[in-house]
């Protein structure tokens, strides 16, 4: 079987463009129940295996996998659907540490993307895939020379998210956010606050895009002591969540904003 093996020194961070605009990942690994999700005209349902459901920390698999995939394909290199990774590889620089302890938590990952299933009527590269979904189609451990590799089978709508590039970069030090809660807001604001300084975003549609059950009140609490999360400053103003990129043109519509609300206040 042909296999593409990462093993680049450095790439730029990139996700598919539909599990930052949709709360596909867990925010924890409590979440066993099935996940029924609509809005705006796509509908999504995501039912975890006995495993659980794929948590936002899994999902360092498939960022890893996708960046290495996105710098070879911008490097015209061969590509393939399976790839490989070496788990030492992975853990350093996904900032995790390289006990024991982890590279079963790495197993237990693989276990969950490639148990966890989705049916949605989104559209992937202008097709829709109707059938169960898997965050991976499989896996399989390699071991030899006193290494432990991984070799994974990424799934056709992820390939067609490449195929299209679908994709977004992320912030070098996302895999620094310890908090799931963080990566996930961050993700939104970068889906959302991409190329524009600054965005608006309702609370309620926010707490869905986030993928939590937290009452409006204790969302926007939250979220009102995190105030910068990497390259965006977030600030909340009655029901909005106002989203600025830390660029120049949005440290200028920041302060203007805090300019008006010290006047009304």
């Amino acid at each position: 079987m042909a296999y593409f093996e990462c093993k680049m020194t450095h790439v730029n961070l990139k996700s598919d463009m539909f599990s930052m605009v949709w709360p596909v990942f867990a925010l924890d690994g409590k979440s066993k129940g099935t996940l029924d999700f609509s809005y705006k005209g796509v509908s999504i349902k995501i039912v975890p295996s006995v495993q659980g459901r794929a948590t936002i920390k899994d999902k360092e698999v498939l960022i890893y996998c996708l960046s290495h995939i996105m710098a070879a394909k911008n490097a015209k290199l061969e590509l393939s659907n399976t790839v490989r990774f070496n788990t030492y590889d992975f853990l350093k620089a996904t900032g995790r540490g390289t006990s024991g302890k982890e590279y079963k938590l790495v197993e237990k990952a693989l276990y969950r993307l490639a148990g966890t299933l989705i049916t949605t009527d989104y559209k992937f590269n202008g097709r829709r895939f109707l059938e169960n979904m898997g965050l991976i189609e499989g896996f399989k451990l390699i071991e030899g020379s006193g290494l432990s590799r991984w070799q994974v089978t990424l799934p056709d709508w992820l390939i067609e998210t490449i195929d299209d590039n679908d994709v977004l970069t992320l912030h070098e030090d996302y895999f620094q956010l310890s908090k799931p809660f963080d990566r996930r807001l961050y993700e939104v604001c970068r889906k959302r606050c991409g190329r524009p300084s600054k965005q608006v975003i309702k609370l309620d549609n926010l707490r869905e895009r986030i993928g939590v059950r937290l009452p409006l009140s204790a969302l926007k609490n939250r979220i009102q002591k995190i105030k910068k999360i990497l390259d965006y400053r977030i600030r909340v103003e009655s029901d909005d969540v106002l989203i600025f990129r830390d660029t120049e043109s949005g440290r200028r519509q920041l302060a203007k904003f805090e300019v008006e609300r010290l006047r009304k206040g």
